[in-house]
């Protein structure tokens, strides 16, 4: 009997120490090597880029195209400074619907309170595949991709079709 409790017991434990350890996505930050934005998983950081749109005091930019091809994900974006000041945040969750969502947000780093008055054009990758990992086939995931430095939403499906919603 006690053999068995004890068995018991340390099944438990390692199932609840194997479960915390897939489950924590967060603040798994992880630069793209091949040089492109910073793509984050953290889910503090997407709730900071969101609540401050309305008092973003850096320069804006614009989403000005989203696109996808198969799992890479391209946001063409239009605004100051160079691409290593453009971030991709995933909040870290999958929304469990079907078909699966998920929420990304790009936000932007002002270098050293330097304000670049010309605009240019970048486009930002994200290999979805990459950045869900094993958690889903990223591939049937529907994207929400939102501005950080103002309301501005896009919705990519995993055809390929955008919408803007309202």
């Amino acid at each position: 009997m006690k053999t068995t409790l004890s068995k018991c017991v340390a099944f438990l434990f390692l199932l609840v120490l194997s479960v915390s350890f897939s489950c924590n996505r967060e603040n798994n930050i992880s630069p793209d090597p091949d040089g492109g934005p910073l793509v984050q998983t953290n889910g503090d950081e997407y709730r900071k880029l969101m609540a401050t749109r309305e008092t973003f005091d850096g320069t804006p930019f614009e989403i000005t195209k989203v696109t996808r091809e198969g799992n890479l994900l391209k946001i063409d974006v239009r605004g100051g400074n160079g691409i290593d000041n453009y971030k991709v945040v995933w909040d870290g969750s999958l929304m469990l619907s079907y078909p699966m969502q998920a929420r990304l947000v790009v936000g932007y780093n002002t270098p050293d309170g330097a304000q670049d008055a010309a605009m240019h054009d970048y486009t930002l990758e994200v290999d979805l595949q990459k950045l869900f990992g094993k958690s889903a086939n990223a591939s049937e995931v529907i994207v929400h991709v939102s501005n950080g430095s103002k309301k501005q939403d896009t919705t990519v499906d995993p055809n390929g079709s955008t919408s803007n919603p309202k």
